[in-house]
């Protein structure tokens, strides 16, 4: 055993002081790996301290495992195939028996590296913000003197002068000494490098640094090897690189396969829908629908509705061409089962959905029994939706989209999420620092600190551009979902640039957190707020022009809207959404409606009629004028009544989300039924692909018991708010009082009481146990 480590050792340093890159660049990444996960690793997550829960991630230590050496393998093939590229022909001389400085090959590395994480951090400061601000605060200087005077296209141009130099260099050497095969192959390396690095096929990168350096990459013209042999009967191309056994035969030939299994891999397969249980349109207009949304949008916050022409301009622009409601709400401020209610016109205790976490059963009827848009439109129009993180709940359920462009949300993300955001070395390459590209991991879409639209743009064009049937697109931007994640230069557009608190770039939520920031970051986190909803305008701009350009935009049926509001510190309201009912800020979205050309009705002007995301449903179905309509409860609005208002005393109904935390003093966590925190409801359900869920009958009972409900009308709000010492019933007035700090006597709203209780009731859902409600059980 000794003779063989004396061995290994004795190679080790041989091929160490040759300069072999492959040891080289192992050295480099693993060292930077180990150091990322002795000073990077910790319990916070998206701000929150996670460390009393920590017992909870040790039976996550297999995924965590593998995912540590899924970040290695990839970082290891980019890295190899990166010095391969910028060493040139002093690679193929050491292939020749030649040495290479150890110091010439870190220095290269660190320089590559050094220029990428500059670039990134000055387009993505948010991606870093746990690095920065959570666990290197010492280096806090750097951060903001990068993002304080370099915008990324600085340090992207010396990357490329460092690489053009490099390849230049290269060229003229290869050439000047005639090793015309060495150049062609030199470049077709460069070529299948940066496609499989835009790809984000690491394994196929690893693949090709060993063919490159095995000397059998490509076919070569015969003339170029000066063997007249070389020329065949049916042209001038030979195999000029040889197998020199059968063992590099195999090796290669395994390489190639895992190849092609990564491509698989890569790209997300999604299940078709199951069979749904009702009638499905077979006919309808030709129109083509895009459902454009972005998370926690308020209506408020708008240029238009401002009167700030510089806030949103590509979405005043659409606004011009199309209806507006002025008083849109939704029915539940949380993601999930807000898009759940949407996209099937009924509430969530009628389909199931009504929390973050469902499990199998919640989700069981959704485009089985409980038709949905792109489930009824299925055999009308092509469905596919395109979204970001926000966009995690798209995968976990049966909505009826046949393209499914969206990461998803389970343990394994989980586990993979935590694992990149330690790597902090590697970031920069996930975040297409190296001239784009990078997602060498699913999970890198999944992040909540990168929330780019510029990153899933793209996915939009196919569906744009197949022929055949119209489209059904749902785009979902996650831009400006907490902690919100504005690219550059959005993150500059209106803060303020003296600001050098936790804030300046993001701002995580910590619902446990009862501290109230002081007036200047307050100030701040809703100027980061803004200048994420400005670059999601942006993304509409684009959006419509690529409909422009392919002559789409007067055959297409544009809603932009949004799942919910934000709170942002107004009052006694704090930040964040889902947790209560009070204030106009967390309800009321934007709701603007842009036809078809050709459509006969209205096209354009304010409606004040107060309108629900129910009503998303009906109103679609009735422009595209399908052959039939399930029976749905919100209205259409593609007909309004003459006086932009509802002849009748319209109410919209409403109810809080899971709250995910069973401690802080704000208002809405004193007024509550308390339940455990999420992390210790959560179950994990390996059979159900790892998904996280909570699924124990007697929590969830208790989730549904515990929620605040909410009924409104044009003028007033009544929220009921059950206790562990009674019922509570809150009455406002909407426009005397809209961020509801002064409630009146509930004889004001005895009305409203009336018409909660009818349909919760009505609903079959429910039951009455004194002034509660319950749910019933099976139903």
């Amino acid at each position: 055993m000794s003779a063989f480590w004396s061995k290994s050792k004795g190679s080790f340093f041989t091929q160490f002081h040759s300069g072999n890159p492959w040891l080289h660049a192992g050295i480099f990444v693993f060292v930077l790996s180990l150091l990322c996960l002795l000073t990077n690793t910790s319990f916070h997550v998206m701000g929150v301290d996670i460390s009393e829960f920590a017992s909870l991630f040790y039976g996550l230590a297999p995924l965590l495992l593998r995912d540590l050496g899924g970040v290695l393998l990839s970082a290891y093939s980019f890295f190899l195939a990166a010095l391969i590229l910028f060493l040139g022909p002093e690679f193929m001389d050491w292939k020749k028996g030649e040495r290479i400085s150890p110091l010439r090959i870190y220095s290269i590395l660190f320089s590559v590296l050094f220029l990428l994480f500059c670039h990134s951090v000055s387009k993505y400061p948010q991606v870093y913000g746990e690095f920065f601000y959570y666990r290197h605060t010492w280096a806090l200087g750097f951060l903001y003197f990068i993002t304080d005077h370099f915008p990324p296209w600085v340090f992207s141009s010396l990357l490329g002068i460092f690489l053009g130099l490099q390849v230049g260099r290269s060229f003229f050497s290869l050439w000047q000494t005639k090793q015309y095969r060495s150049l062609i192959e030199y470049l077709v390396f460069i070529i299948l490098f940066y496609l499989f690095h835009l790809s984000g096929l690491f394994l196929g990168i690893f693949a090709l640094c060993f063919l490159y350096s095995k000397d059998f990459l490509l076919i070569t013209p015969a003339i170029v090897s000066k063997d007249p042999s070389a020329i065949g009967e049916t042209g001038s191309w030979k195999l000029t690189g040889v197998f020199r056994s059968k063992k590099d035969l195999a090796l290669a030939s395994a390489l190639l396969f895992a190849f092609g299994i990564s491509i698989f891999v890569h790209h997300d397969f999604q299940k078709g829908p199951s069979s749904p249980q009702f009638p499905i349109a077979k006919k309808s207009k030709e129109f083509n629908v895009l459902i454009l949304a972005a998370d926690s949008i308020r209506e408020d916050k708008l240029g238009f509705i401002q009167g700030n022409k510089d806030l949103t301009p590509n979405i005043d622009a659409l606004a011009k061409d199309s209806v507006v409601f002025l008083d849109h709400h939704t029915t539940i401020p949380r993601t999930f089962p807000a898009w759940a209610d949407l996209l099937t016109g009924r509430y969530s205790f009628e389909h199931g959905i009504q929390d973050m976490f469902p499990d199998r059963e919640d989700r069981s009827k959704l485009g089985v029994s409980i038709p949905t848009l792109p489930s009824f439109l299925s055999e009308t129009h092509r469905t596919a939706v395109v979204s970001s993180f926000a966009g995690d709940i798209f995968p976990r359920a049966n909505w009826g989209f046949q393209e499914i462009h969206a990461p998803n949300f389970s343990a394994e993300t989980l586990t993979q999420q935590r694992t990149i955001e330690s790597q902090v070395f590697f970031l920069p390459v996930l975040t297409g620092s190296f001239f784009g590209g990078g997602e060498y991991l699913s999970s890198i879409r999944s992040l909540p600190t990168l929330g780019d639209d510029s990153r899933i743009l793209s996915d939009l064009d196919p569906i744009f551009d197949r022929k055949g049937k119209p489209f059904f697109a749902v785009y979902f931007s996650s831009v400006t979902h907490f902690p919100y994640s504005p690219p550059y230069p959005f993150y500059k557009d209106g803060t303020d640039p003296n600001y050098y608190g936790p804030s300046k770039y993001f701002r995580f939520v910590d619902p446990s957190n009862s501290e109230k920031p002081d007036a200047r970051e307050q100030e701040q986190i809703r100027k980061i707020y803004q200048a994420s909803l400005k670059s999601f305008d942006h993304a509409v701009g684009e959006i419509i022009a690529r409909l422009k350009e392919r002559d789409l935009y007067d055959k297409t049926l544009i809603l932009l809207t949004s799942d919910h509001g934000e709170s942002l510190f107004e009052e006694d309201h704090s930040h964040g959404h889902g947790e209560h009912l009070r204030g106009e800020g967390v309800t009321k979205v934007p709701l603007l409606l842009k036809y078809p050309k050709s459509f006969s009705g209205q096209k354009a002007g304010n409606f004040k009629g107060i309108t629900s995301s129910l009503d998303v449903f009906p109103t679609v179905l009735s422009v595209l004028e399908t052959d039939s309509k399930p029976d749905l409860g919100g209205k259409d609005l593609s007909h309004l009544p003459t006086g932009g208002d509802w002849a009748e005393d319209r109410t919209v109904y409403s109810e809080t989300g899971i709250w995910f935390s069973d401690r802080g003093d704000h208002f809405f966590q004193k007024d509550r039924i308390r339940y455990p925190n999420i992390l210790e409801l959560h179950t994990i359900d390996p059979e159900d692909g790892n998904s996280v869920t909570v699924s124990d009958s007697y929590a969830k009972e208790t989730v549904l018991f515990s929620k605040h409900r909410m009924i409104q009308d044009r003028s007033r709000k009544l929220i009921y708010v059950p206790g562990p010492e009674g019922v509570k019933y809150l009455c406002y007035d909407r426009k005397k009082d809209p961020w509801n700090t002064h409630p009146l006597p509930n004889g004001a709203c005895a009305d409203l009481k009336s018409r909660l209780e009818i349909l919760l009731l009505n609903s079959g859902k429910w039951k009455k146990a004194g002034e509660y409600f319950l749910p019933k059980t099976g139903s």
